[in-house]
């Protein structure tokens, strides 16, 4: 080897300690960037050159930049952060929904349905008295006043849940936008090369880790290293492309996330959008209907021992509450429904139905809370439909009933929105049972006082014992995505620590590379500075 070589060898070790250097304050540098893999300077052997005696090496070289990184473990870590971002957003809407029913900060529903029916029984002890007459539709007024309250409570949680849907698709579409966006870079800086975009792959993985909080998904990786993101069942990253996802608000008022109007929103089972939309609909089916059908069955009940008694007045056949109405959802579009009405209050049992076409002009009547059919029949545009007290005519709009087609419907959706005293004087108060005993007669306020106790057959238990049994439900939802919450929270916390061990930047180790690297430039320094001189004395010989 000539002289010259001991020049090059010395230069390679120079610069690939350079390098090395550079990567480990890099790694440095970044040791609280979110997301950083650590890097490493992968040292080689260039071809040796061959002489007379053999092969002789000709220094080192920095063959690549490793990032260290174990995909397995990012993937699993991805996996686990969308069911964490379910949990925490279910464990917080559903903490909202224990505090609406947390009656021991607040008087409650409880609290007002027992001075209600106290002051039944007060009116039932002096039936002929004007002041306890008056108390007892002060109480009513309470009671109405205290659960609109918190049907109101419950309906503003659910439009920030739908508020909060809307944003996060928002979120979802900006997040797919900037990963496309990294995925051109990255095919660019790579095409052709062997080398690999690091510090670019870092920050498409961290966005891939927020992105993976808001939404179920899985990612996979082409040859030219772009990425295609799937989520329900859309490809919403594909490379350098991106897809935008949309809400739209359905007949009911809940929102449908969709992309090219195909529903993506019920095939989601992680991520914050699935912990949102589960919330909206359980709060819905659960909380809030049950809540309903608590007052729904007050005043069912109510109405109909009040009009067997009779006032002070003489008069009877009044109802104490205004009467409950049908609520409908139209789920077609070339029918509708034009009237829906109760024809028998002793026949309503507070069950919710769907009016389901199994062709153009067949329909069934299904009970979605016992989950039957209760009627069928023969479609005639503008006829009548009767089940359970209940009277429904749908009419043609722009055509007939398609099969497939399907109307919603419930006497619990307005039940705590109509809620109110029907009555108009204490006069009207129906305590008595004969009209012949008046002004003494007690009987019908006592049979009053007995619903209370009594067990209601559409509750299938007391007043007390099915609102307990709901302030419950919303104790046990919070209670159990709390501990969903901290279970989720513990497994992130637990991966992250072992991508820490492989990823993460440990500081004690990098100072020892600069340590060594920094001695490897020296010696490479000393090797030139020794050529030199040898070179020197070979020139003056």
């Amino acid at each position: 080897m000539p002289i010259m070589g001991i020049f090059d060898i010395g230069k390679s070790a120079i610069l690939a300690s350079q390098i090395a250097l550079d990567v480990t304050a890099n790694n440095i540098a970044n040791v609280n960037t979110p997301g950083f893999s650590r890097k490493e300077a992968v040292l080689d052997i260039p071809t040796p050159m061959e002489i007379g005696s053999g092969f002789v090496g000709r220094g080192v070289r920095v063959s690549r930049i490793r990032r260290l990184y174990d995909r397995f473990l990012e993937n699993q870590i991805m996996m686990q952060k969308q069911y964490l971002g379910r949990a925490t957003i279910m464990a917080d809407l559903y903490s909202q929904v224990e505090e609406v029913f947390n009656e021991q900060q607040n008087p409650g529903i409880s609290a007002s349905m027992n001075d209600y029916f106290n002051a039944w029984q007060e009116v039932a002890d002096n039936p002929d008295e004007l002041a306890q007459r008056s108390s007892l539709i002060k109480k009513a007024e309470t009671l109405i006043n205290v659960a609109k309250d918190t049907e109101r409570a419950l309906e503003d949680s659910m439009e920030s849940i739908k508020e909060d849907i809307t944003d996060t698709v928002n979120k979802i579409n900006d997040l797919a936008e900037e990963i496309a966006g990294l995925n051109k870079q990255i095919i660019e800086i790579e095409a052709g090369s062997t080398y690999q975009a690091n510090d670019l792959r870092d920050k498409r993985e961290t966005l891939l880790g927020d992105l993976a909080q808001l939404i179920e998904f899985t990612t996979i990786e082409d040859d030219f290293g772009g990425v295609t993101v799937i989520a329900g069942g859309v490809n919403i990253v594909d490379g350098e492309r991106y897809k935008t996802l949309t809400t739209d608000t359905n007949a009911d008022g809940s929102l449908s996330v969709k992309y090219n109007n195909e529903d993506i929103g019920s095939r989601l089972n992680r991520g914050r959008l699935s912990g949102l939309i589960a919330s909206y609909d359980e709060i819905n089916s659960t909380v809030l209907k049950n809540l309903r059908k608590t007052i729904a069955s007050l005043i069912k009940e109510t109405n109909l021992q009040h009009r067997q008694g009779y006032g002070l007045d003489g008069n009877t056949g009044r109802d104490f509450f205004g009467s409950l109405d049908i609520y409908s959802v139209d789920y077609s579009d070339g029918a509708s429904i034009t009237s829906a009405n109760i024809t028998d209050l002793t026949q309503l049992n507070l069950h919710e139905y769907e009016i389901r076409f199994t062709d153009p002009t067949t329909y069934q009547v299904y009970d979605t809370d016992s989950d039957s059919v209760v009627a069928t029949g023969t479609y005639t545009p503008g006829g009548a439909i009767n089940f359970d007290g209940i009277q429904v005519v749908i009419d043609n709009d722009t055509g007939t009933p398609a099969t497939g087609d399907k109307f919603f419907i419930t006497p619990l959706h307005n039940a705590i929105k109509g809620f109110s005293v029907a009555i108009s004087s204490t006069d009207e108060i129906a305590a008595a049972e004969d009209p012949a005993a008046l002004p003494g007669d007690n009987r019908n306020a006592l049979q009053m006082v007995d619903l209370y106790q009594s067990d209601i057959t559409d509750l299938g238990g007391s007043y007390n014992d099915f609102y307990n049994a709901v302030v419950s439900t919303s104790g046990t939802m919070s209670r159990a995505a709390k501990d969903k919450m901290d279970f989720e929270q513990r497994l992130l916390d637990e991966m992250n620590l072992r991508r820490d061990s492989i990823s993460g930047v440990n500081l004690d180790e990098e100072a020892a590379n600069l340590i060594r690297f920094q001695k490897s430039y020296e010696a490479g320094a000393r090797l030139i500075k020794l050529t030199d001189e040898l070179l020197e004395v070979i020139i003056n010989l």
